[in-house]
């Protein structure tokens, strides 16, 4: 491998890694809800803690796209990961020596800074990883899906010794090592910053300034048309003018937004909102749910992974992939009805159903990142990454919405 390419590999893996962590502390919460609903029972940690998130995400992502950025790359992913570990640490240990008034609070408190930093850190991620080759964008959605996986396993492994331990002890120990797999990140974000390929980079969209050293003027020569400097006069009238605002971006590159709105609101809406109940599926505990959920990651984590397949992405291929992945999601909730009217175990099919939804889902997510920077030219491919990160959060929140009013239409018609 020359040094070209490993620099390029070093970068890749940094996108992977903070891929990972982007998403790593929300599904340590998500995981770890049963931690939660065991000390303060009186409360809704599970709903709760999911509006907080989702609304100081939702807020953060709108006023950082909307506005011009003031501080660094580097700033936003510190800030984020620092935000992420904090209340990584305070979650782990706070519910258990406060009484459960005092620590709902605090937990809410630390759900709220841990939704600040998922903000920081997803928009300004997306944002960067616009103006780097594709595959960089598939390892950032790679990782996300890794994240979710990694935890359950974590987990997974915990409760096998839970029979030695008590279930706080093995809520500080998940908690410990979602922790350090953070500070990982944290070190893998600082070390980027003395790879040359990457302030190269840097500073051909004038987010480093300073002259470029001897391996970056090497790699720039070597690199061609790939690494050149931003010019603002090859940009067109069009985009300079709309630069002042967001209505161009959001024309331009609308039906991808609205593509990844879709996709994770009907998602959030069906499934798991509404469907993945142990009755749903004729489930005996919530370990059955844990399983679909994890098969729902691992075949989310390929979907996302198989875009490095394809060599020429197009929106055709969104807009198809998106179709069928909502037909497969359409197929679960008819299950149970199959079954009752067939008498006939149909957990093959539920597993088939949700592996090939989840795998249409990992290919529409990252289709929909890599596709929308390539819409618009100039410093807007940022604004994109972050336009499509947004509106991901806005169809998770359309879709809790959306769970949560069929789960109240159905517990009334029981």
């Amino acid at each position: 491998m020359s040094e070209k390419e490993k620099y390029k590999k070093e970068v890749q893996f940094f996108f992977l890694t903070l891929g990972i962590g982007s998403l790593l502390s929300w599904n340590t919460i998500l995981t770890e809800l049963d931690f939660f609903i065991e000390h303060m029972p009186k409360y809704n940690p599970a709903t709760i803690f999911s509006n907080i998130n989702f609304a100081i995400n939702l807020t953060l992502q709108l006023i950082l796209l909307s506005t011009k950025k003031i501080f660094s790359y580097k700033t936003f992913f510190i800030t984020g990961l620092l935000f992420y570990i904090s209340s990584m640490v305070a979650l782990g240990i706070l519910p258990i020596i406060l009484n459960e008034y005092q620590g709902f609070l605090a937990s809410c408190f630390f759900v709220f800074i841990n939704g600040f930093g998922n903000a920081v850190l997803q928009s300004s991620m997306f944002a960067l990883v616009a103006f780097f080759p594709i595959e960089n964008t598939i390892a950032v959605g790679t990782g996300q899906g890794i994240s979710g996986i990694l935890m359950n396993i974590i987990r997974c492994f915990i409760l096998f010794f839970s029979s030695v331990i008590s279930n706080d002890r093995a809520a500080n120990i998940f908690f410990g090592i979602s922790t350090l797999i953070l500070v990982f990140v944290l070190y893998q974000v600082i070390k980027i910053y003395s790879n040359p390929y990457f302030t190269l980079k840097l500073k051909s969209i004038g987010e480093i300034k300073g002259e470029k050293d001897e391996k970056e003027q090497l790699l720039e020569e070597d690199e061609g048309q790939e690494l050149q400097n931003i010019d603002e006069n090859q940009e067109s009238q069009e985009n300079k003018k709309e630069n002042k605002g967001l209505l161009f971006l959001f024309y331009k590159i609308f039906d991808i937004n609205f593509m990844i709105f879709l996709c994770y609101a009907i998602t959030i809406g069906l499934y798991p909102g509404a469907c993945l109940k142990p009755d749903f599926f004729n489930m005996s505990s919530g370990h059955h749910v844990n399983s679909i959920i994890f098969l729902y990651n691992i075949f989310d984590t390929l979907g996302r992974q198989l875009v490095s397949y394809i060599k020429k992405p197009s929106k055709k291929q969104l807009y198809l992939i998106s179709f069928a992945r909502i037909l497969f999601l359409v197929l679960i909730p008819g299950i149970p009805y199959l079954k009752t009217k067939f008498n006939y175990d149909m957990s093959i099919l539920t597993s088939i159903s949700v592996s090939l939804m989840s795998l249409t889902n990992g290919v529409a997510n990252n289709l929909c990142f890599a596709l929308a920077p390539e819409q618009v030219e100039g410093d807007l491919k940022a604004k994109a990454g972050s336009s499509v990160s947004f509106f991901l959060a806005v169809g998770l929140f359309a879709g809790s919405l959306i769970g949560n009013a069929i789960e109240i239409i159905t517990s009334n018609k029981k």
